[in-house]
């Protein structure tokens, strides 16, 4: 199976955010890269492309990567040779699965544009022996970022045969190595040294008050073309319920002297147009190298059906101007319904409310039967009707 080396350089502010977004994603999550085929070694490329046609052999692993020449800043022009390890910084952001591709045909056939989801994993040693030896294979192979455009300047290429037997070593479930991904980006001359970092590390179900059970990410079934759909993996939220965003934060020794200060973290809705997220309008203080929690909750509404939105969470620092983020930020998606319970016994009430209409109506009864008859089938309907279409609850929760 083929094992995929994908590299980030950022060297356009609308570019900068994907390594941030890489790292501040939790586990499980979905991102999405676009590429044109120049950007590919032909290997790559055609790997790519009979997976496309053969979706079966998917899910394969992948090792995303961020590189750039030493001392490479904000706004500077693309380096005009091949990044190598002499005169560039390497840094691995995310062991992934590539999980479902796409290839868009253009006109000329250098322009066509590949569609990779990656599902996220763990993170990678930066100090391992085995991204040194992965460099200077690719060096040697002339399949870094940059160059010559005829010979060189490839962003993906597959794992080089030498490596092939070490590919256990460039694959993690590693959580925890995140912080020293950090460390790789703020004690190395990079343009992420004086940036803002934190991850999520998880959505849990508040409970009594508390950080509950953790929820989990589920696969949205989608028939339409991947490259216009994307492919979407959302929490599952459920209306009337509180939920909160596990939050790390991070700040090597000294790094947080030159971090801006005042920074913060909010969260905003998107794609919320019946308003079901409650967020607060409060952003949380960054403090370094701590967990924190920042909380919402699932409002209701009249309707039945699944309903999908989101937040974004982003770094704010005061006075930014730079079209480059200061810091970590990323998207998750949720999937909202309401309780299959409440919809059931609703459907059983209304059910019940007509049958005992229907009842009333052909058996007559006299007196204060058909009075109690009719009272308890309109009860029994406007109550199905409320767990139904609106959630149902008595007392606090």
């Amino acid at each position: 199976m083929p094992f995929f080396v994908v590299f980030d350089t950022c060297t356009h502010p609308r570019y900068y955010g994907d390594v941030h977004e890489v790292l501040s994603l939790p586990e499980g999550a979905a991102i999405r890269y676009e590429y044109k085929r120049r950007l590919l070694t032909e290997a790559a490329a055609r790997e790519i492309e009979t997976l496309a046609q053969n979706p079966s052999y998917l899910s394969v692993d992948a090792l995303l990567l961020y590189g750039q020449k030493n001392h490479f800043s904000h706004g500077d022009a693309e380096p005009d040779s091949m990044l190598r390890q002499a005169d560039s910084t390497f840094v691995p952001t995310r062991s992934a699965h590539l999980v479902a591709v796409d290839v868009h045909k253009a006109a000329e056939t250098s322009e066509d544009v590949f569609y990779m989801h990656f599902q996220l994993r763990g993170f990678v040693q930066p100090a391992g022996p085995a991204i040194s030896d992965l460099v200077a294979a690719l060096e040697a192979d002339n399949a870094l970022p940059f160059g010559d455009a005829a010979t060189q300047y490839n962003w993906i290429s597959l794992l080089p045969s030498p490596l092939n037997a070490r590919t256990a070593e460039l694959i993690s479930d590693d959580q925890t190595i995140w912080t020293s991904v950090v460390e790789a980006l703020v004690k190395s001359p990079t343009q992420f040294e004086n940036d803002v970092f934190w991850r999520v590390q998880e959505l849990v179900e508040v409970k009594n008050g508390q950080p509950g059970e953790a929820v989990s990410l589920k696969d949205r079934s989608t028939n339409e073309r991947v490259h216009a759909a994307r492919w979407h993996r959302d929490y599952s939220l459920k209306e009337g319920k509180r939920y909160a965003v596990a939050i790390q934060t991070y700040s090597p020794d000294g790094h947080g002297v030159s971090v801006p200060g005042g920074a913060t973290l909010a969260m905003m809705s998107r794609d919320d147009d019946e308003a079901l997220l409650k967020l607060s309008a409060e952003p949380m203080n960054i403090v370094p190298n701590q967990t924190e929690y920042k909380r919402f909750l699932i409002s209701t509404d009249s309707a039945t059906d699944t309903r999908f939105t989101g937040v974004d969470l982003e770094t704010q620092v005061p006075g930014h101007t730079s079209p480059y983020p200061p810091g970590s930020m990323c998207s998750l998606s949720f999937s909202i319904h309401k309780e299959r319970w409440r919809i059931g016994l609703g459907a059983l009430l209304v059910l019940t409310g007509v049958a005992i209409g229907g009842y009333t109506t052909g058996a007559k009864p006299d007196g204060w039967w058909s009075a109690g008859l009719a009272a308890a089938a309109a009860l029994c309907l406007a109550v199905g009707a409320w767990l139904t279409t609106r959630q149902f609850r008595i007392g606090k929760k």
